[in-house]
């Protein structure tokens, strides 16, 4: 009889678990994420191209430049609703033949803050004095 009673606990135990589980299914789940960022640093080559910026917001946010008179870079938007709790950005970078350089990307959204760091490698130029151009330079041999 014990043994019997300790099944029927066990089962009762069991169905009460399932139960619970199925009826926390009923609400659909949503993302209450106010503000986040992938990375918060990105490493650029110094050849012209695209970088893909992810960050998760519900709120309406905005974006920009730091600092804001960047001629070498171009975002596809700089704004949205939070209606998608992944926002995608597209950062579009020209070729860097100068030395390394950065813009922050400031996000806003609500009262919240999360800043970017892009760092785009550039091509050093250290000219000799009296150089004119790459025909001036002297490769020797390794001896």
């Amino acid at each position: 009889m014990r043994n019997m009673v300790s099944k029927l606990l066990n089962k009762g135990l069991l169905l009460i678990a399932a139960l619970l589980v199925f009826s926390a299914c009923d609400k659909p789940f949503e993302l209450d994420l106010p503000l986040a960022v992938d990375s918060h640093e990105y490493s650029l080559t110094s050849k012209a191209g695209e970088a893909r910026i992810f960050f998760y917001t519900t709120n309406d946010w905005t974006i920009t430049f730091e600092p804001e008179d960047c001629i070498w870079a171009t975002l596809n938007r700089t704004s949205g609703n939070g209606q998608e709790p992944v926002e995608e950005i597209l950062f579009t970078y020209e070729e860097n033949a100068d030395p390394d350089r950065q813009v922050i990307l400031v996000i806003n959204a609500g009262e919240l803050q999360e800043r970017i760091t892009m760092f785009q490698k550039g091509i050093v130029r250290e000219w000799w004095d009296g150089s004119t151009g790459v025909d001036d330079l002297i490769v020797k041999p390794a001896q």
